[in-house]
């Protein structure tokens, strides 16, 4: 936990120096973004019984990305999310609901090029998260239920990567992946660990 707790504070730091930049005579950028995206997680041990299906979800937030040279670029940011899956049973043939919102903090390293008229770019990079909210099928599973203690852990973190084009100065779209790294099952024997893909839209000034 403290070492989540560390990741998340060093990201934010990041983000706020990012910021501080932009008073200098630097070529940094400010943008909000929105999308829309497929998420489920990769379920292990105990939790193989069950399937985990791709359900959509979006996300919207800023960024703020910093040109070290013309061709490469650090880029930071917040999303908030609102994510679902449907956690099916092989074994009774039942079908449950999985809906959480959050936030996620990425850092990427960002190859660019220019391409025709506008700018191609692919990065890589880490990413942590909070869970703000988790219920399945109403039950909240960051509240103890009947005595037996909560369900899933709120930080998450794993490595991200984006794809992406900038038409002019101001209008980009991408599309991104994330590969969660952290467990997110509190349940002994049983792993439950994030994925999504999505597509979105920014506009930078």
């Amino acid at each position: 936990m403290k070492k989540n707790m560390l990741t998340f504070i060093f990201a934010v730091g990041t983000l706020i120096f990012s910021t501080q930049l932009s008073a200098q005579d630097k070529p940094l950028s400010v943008g909000f973004k929105g999308g829309a995206g497929l998420s489920n997680y990769r379920l292990g041990g105990d939790m193989k019984s069950f399937k985990s299906k791709m359900n959509i979800g979006g996300s919207a937030g800023v960024f703020v990305k910093y040109d070290l040279s013309p061709n490469f670029a650090v880029q930071t940011g917040i999303d908030g999310y609102y994510s679902t899956s449907k956690l099916e049973s092989t074994a009774y043939r039942s079908s449950d609901k999985l809906k959480s919102f959050g936030i996620e903090i990425p850092l990427y390293g960002i190859i660019q090029e220019d391409l025709g008229s506008g700018n191609a770019f692919i990065g890589v990079g880490p990413y942590v998260g909070y869970n703000i909210s988790a219920k399945l099928d109403g039950i909240n599973l960051f509240k103890k239920n009947n005595g037996t203690g909560t369900a899933m852990n709120r930080f998450d973190y794993g490595l991200g990567g984006i794809v992406g084009y900038d038409f002019d100065k101001n209008w980009q779209i991408n599309a991104s992946y994330k590969f969660g790294l952290a467990d997110l099952h509190k349940g002994v024997g049983g792993s439950m660990k994030s994925q999504g893909a999505s597509i979105g839209i920014s506009y930078k000034f």
